[in-house]
């Protein structure tokens, strides 16, 4: 999920860190990770960053995985 590009309303967005239940393995150097999950039903947030450069946290709900490259 980290380092996915994803679709935001037709537009490329990148996931820079999400909640985790726990630390994840192999996460480089420098990257947030939320260490405690939200509530059960609760919304799963991600610092994401936009085309034109901003950063925005928001839920993960309705973000789309963006076409992979033909090859």
């Amino acid at each position: 999920m980290i380092g996915r590009t994803y679709l935001e309303h037709g537009q490329p967005v990148t996931v820079l860190a999400r909640w985790a239940p726990a630390p994840a393995a192999g996460v480089p150097g420098g990257t947030v990770i939320w260490l405690r999950p939200p509530r059960r039903g609760g919304p799963r947030n991600v610092l994401i960053r936009r085309a034109d450069g901003s950063l925005i946290i928001r839920p993960f709900r309705g973000l789309r995985r963006a076409a992979s490259p033909a090859g």
